[in-house]
């Protein structure tokens, strides 16, 4: 019996093949594997280092119920636009009825009736009418007064018309019979400006009109924002106060566009909304948020999804820190973290149909990390392909010498 010959590049491809099937479970995985999460979630006892909750209705129900409270929560479980100060603007609350201010031109008419304190004397006879005598336009001067015929020096500077008129007419009472006195704001030149900067199209000053400036109108005027309305952050400087909310918001809830007050300061500034992506899909990174209330479904498909050869359809998680007011709500108990908030993972099934109507309805937030857990045949797929990468080139060559034999013969 002939010793059985086998060729030297078969034998290099089997010692190959024996080699890398023994080195297939030491291949290194894109992240924890679904089973590893699920097996170290925290239960009811312990010391959990985070939650694991399969997204559902009651829990889409109960995360909806806290926005609706807390509506600017990032993945941190904090409010994401901290740097913009405090959410609400309409709690300013409505704006006093505008006060005379230093280099304001003011007009006051008096009316007389029987008497010509102001104006000529009536002649015998004429008819009873109440003659009208404007004084001339006067400018606030820097001491706050204007100055009124038979009255003297009156105050002006910070206070309504209708208190200066009735200042004035007090003094005239025994000067005249019954005067009737008009105060009437005829241009505004003091401290009526507001200031609007930022990321509008031209930085500058407004001045607030005698009926009313509102928010949108002084960014109207400045050449209102260079980014979408959902991403732009519209802050409020007033006194020592700043409160901010988003320009969508502003346009969606008439409460907050508020009226302006002079000496208000507006600043709008783009805010960078964005989620990340990790595992096994094809486009790792990180994810900008283009629409305001992204929903997860949107999300796994703006940033390329699981990958269709190396992801499981039944663990993609999402990683956050949520108020532990939410998981409360859901019966849970047992939480870490600084006791405010909490890390939890939420397991979306998607080989489940009902998964992608949850994916519709659970919404991203600023920050959140979707992870994409690889499949269990993950490290096979990577083994595959090793295999091809390092035995394409023996192949080759065998298949070379063998058609160079084919030649010789």
């Amino acid at each position: 019996m002939k010793p059985l010959k086998i060729p030297l590049v078969r034998l290099s491809q089997t010692a190959l093949l024996i080699g890398l099937v023994q080195g297939c479970m030491l291949m290194p995985g894109s992240g924890p594997s679904g089973e590893k999460i699920l097996k170290q979630a925290g239960k009811d006892t312990g010391s959990p280092s985070y939650q694991l909750i399969p997204v559902n209705d009651q829990v889409i129900h109960s995360i909806s119920a806290h926005t609706a409270k807390a509506p600017y929560l990032a993945a941190s479980g904090r409010n994401s636009d901290h740097l913009f100060g405090s959410r609400g603007l309409e709690r300013f609350g409505p704006v006093d009825p505008q006060t005379i201010a230093i280099g304001d031109v003011v007009n006051v008419a008096i009316y007389e009736k029987d008497s010509s304190l102001f104006g000529p004397s009536l002649a015998s006879g004429a008819l009873a009418v109440s003659p009208m005598t404007p004084l001339p336009p006067q400018t606030v001067d820097q001491t706050g007064e204007i100055s009124v015929p038979f009255v003297g020096r009156v105050r002006a500077l910070e206070r309504r018309t209708g208190d200066v008129e009735k200042d004035i007419k007090e003094a005239l009472k025994l000067k005249t019979s019954d005067p009737q006195v008009v105060v009437t704001v005829a241009e505004r030149k003091g401290g009526n400006l507001i200031s609007i900067a930022g990321d509008v199209r031209s930085p500058s000053q407004v001045p607030v009109s005698l009926v009313g400036t509102r928010l949108i109108d002084s960014i109207a005027a400045a050449g209102g924002s260079t980014s979408a309305p959902y991403d732009t952050m519209v802050c409020v400087t007033r006194g020592n106060t700043t409160r901010s909310d988003t320009l969508q918001d502003i346009y969606n809830r008439p409460s907050k566009n508020i009226s302006l007050k002079p000496g208000d300061t507006v600043v709008l500034r783009k805010r960078e909304l964005t989620f990340l992506t990790f595992g096994s899909t094809g486009r790792v990174g990180s994810n900008p948020i283009t629409i305001e209330d992204l929903s997860l479904s949107e999300a796994v498909a703006t940033s390329g999804g699981p990958s269709d050869m190396q992801a499981n359809p039944a663990t993609i998680f999402v990683y956050r820190q949520e108020p532990v007011a939410v998981l409360r709500a859901l019966g849970k108990t047992n939480f870490a973290g600084d006791g405010l908030t909490t890390p939890v993972i939420y397991q979306l099934d998607l080989q489940d149909p009902k998964g992608f109507f949850y994916a519709n309805k659970f919404a991203v937030r600023d920050r959140d990390l979707i992870y994409y857990a690889p499949a269990g045949s993950n490290k096979v797929m990577k083994f595959m392909g090793l295999v091809n990468t390092f035995l394409a080139p023996a192949i080759s060559g065998a298949s070379a010498v063998s058609s160079v034999k084919i030649l010789s013969e």
